[in-house]
């Protein structure tokens, strides 16, 4: 497990002697020796506030009001402001680390596989909700956290949009696939034509309220069209990654990380040599959206093309190779979005991922 030195808020810590600057240097990161760990589900929410000296556990409706309840307790017992840490669990937690972000509180929002693995290292065996929020708070005390950040209000909202005619798309391929396979029944194929119909105006719908709401902000239009400036990003993938690419990361690394594109390596001693694989820890929604882009980037965008040409004469794979080429776009879509400047194709050369 790793451990860090404690400190408390504005006051960097001593370890024998030595000031800590990394815990300064480092953006939208803190470390305290309190915390909050919330295990959020459907309709209730468990808290467990740990400290140096005392562990306190309490329970609440997953609903405004028991938020409120939740942050009256959580200040009768510590009245300063401390890290709320809690799991990425979709939906259900969207609120409750608002709604902590709004009173000023040092929200994160983890990773589960991280809490389980940190779980796993102090040999913790059971696994109930009062459990998981205090294994939520000894991981946000023993680590250092990255700061969640809510979307602006319109990104939200495309975000929202762009969800849905997702969703209204893999119904519409669905209903696709089962016309192809029904059988000469004339009310079930009636039943097929009629439901997809219906889809196919709702996704002509989607579509016209997507255009409108980049229409009534210039922002998220001008970085739609920054992004589909890069080869192989059409306006439909630039959508999707102005929505979901969140701004708050510290550098475009991060963001691969992020989305789930970084190389992971498996190696042991002289005889384990496992093929590298991409680490799908992150954003599955992104990587089958930058999947096809990919593609066309590795056939249409010279410095892709390049990059990718130097992969495989070095023995890369073409999954590999086409992963490398998602990294990159993921980077430098990030990189644009991040700094707000205007894509460079011939900015600097392009360097083979030795570990792809």
């Amino acid at each position: 497990m790793r451990r860090q030195a404690r400190a408390t808020a504005g006051e960097p810590s001593q370890v024998k002697g030595v000031h800590l600057k990394l815990i300064q240097h480092m953006p939208m990161r803190v470390y305290y020796p309190s915390c909050l760990g919330l295990d959020i589900a459907k309709a209730t929410i468990d808290a467990c506030f740990e400290s140096d000296t005392a562990q306190h556990r309490f329970s609440v409706e997953n609903t405004p009001s028991g938020l409120k309840r939740l942050l009256r307790w959580l200040r009768k017992l510590c009245p300063t402001s401390v890290p709320v840490v809690l799991e990425a669990t979709g939906v259900f937690g969207e609120a409750a680390a608002a709604f902590f972000h709004e009173h000023d509180y040092f929200v994160s929002v983890v990773n589960p596989r991280w809490i389980k693995d940190h779980g796993r290292s102090e040999g913790r065996r059971n696994k109930t909700d009062e459990q998981d929020a205090c294994m939520i708070a000894a991981y946000g005390r023993t680590h250092l956290l990255d700061r969640w950040l809510p979307p602006t209000p319109e990104q939200a909202e495309l975000r929202a949009l762009v969800r849905r005619l997702q969703t209204v798309e893999d119904l519409l391929q669905a209903e696709a696939r089962r016309q192809e396979l029904a059988r000469p029944f004339t009310s079930l194929r009636q039943s097929l034509r009629r439901l997809s119909s219906a889809l196919k105006a709702e996704q002509q719908q989607l579509e016209k309220a997507l255009r409108a709401h980049l229409a009534a902000h210039p922002a998220l239009a001008a970085d739609c069209a920054r992004l589909a400036a890069i080869e192989g990003i059409g306006a439909k993938t630039a959508r999707l990654l102005v929505a979901e690419l969140p701004r708050h990361l510290p550098n475009s690394r991060a963001a691969a990380a992020w989305v789930g594109v970084t190389p992971r390596r498996h190696e042991s001693g002289t005889s384990v040599r496992r093929p590298s694989r991409i680490g799908k820890e992150g954003q599955q929604r992104l990587r089958r959206g930058l999947y096809m882009p990919a593609i066309v980037a590795r056939s249409r965008n010279p410095r892709l093309r390049a990059f990718a040409d130097r992969l495989e004469a070095a023995g890369k794979t073409k999954m590999a190779v086409l992963f490398a080429v998602m990294h990159k776009l993921v980077r430098t879509s990030f990189a644009l979005l991040k700094k707000q400047s205007t894509y460079n194709p011939h900015h600097q050369p392009l360097h083979p991922l030795i570990s792809t």
